[in-house]
């Protein structure tokens, strides 16, 4: 069982990512023009529709309305994606798929092998031309 510090003592990466986690969870905005207000939430989210009675006579019935259709959409549209996941998620290639992960992450991790030392051959085995690239390839690398 591995335990987690108290968020005091969590370096400041682990709480910029909560503080963005808490941003798409509760954030809200609202933007109004024209007697017309939307209220949204960092989701994407539609919370509200509000219509001033200056608009039109109907204003808050059709702000509810509006609200009320929207959210009967993306709950379809929700509907849909979780068909999808279901049906990808029954797939037998994507079952052997996860089966092959789950089984490589209880594997240990592979230790490196040590990288074997490049024979390079010694001045004495190398002709002319031969020299002259190297020695080229040495003062390259050093520039």
């Amino acid at each position: 069982m591995q335990l987690y510090p108290n968020n005091g003592d969590i370096d400041p990466i682990t709480n910029q990512i909560d503080a963005v986690q808490r941003a798409l969870m509760t954030d809200r905005s609202t933007a109004s023009r024209y007697g017309v207000a939307v209220d949204v939430l960092a989701d994407g989210t539609l919370q509200a529709v509000r219509i001033d009675e200056s608009v039109t006579p109907f204003g808050a019935a059709l702000g509810n309305l509006i609200t009320e259709l929207v959210h009967e959409a993306l709950d379809q549209a929700r509907g849909n994606v979780r068909e999808r996941l279901a049906e990808l998620s029954a797939d037998p290639r994507m079952a052997a798929a996860v089966e092959t992960l789950e089984l490589a992450a209880e594997r240990p991790y592979p230790v490196p092998s040590e990288p074997t030392a490049r024979h390079e051959p010694s001045d004495d085995e190398l002709t002319e031309e031969e020299l002259i690239e190297q020695n080229q390839r040495r003062n390259q690398s050093y520039w």
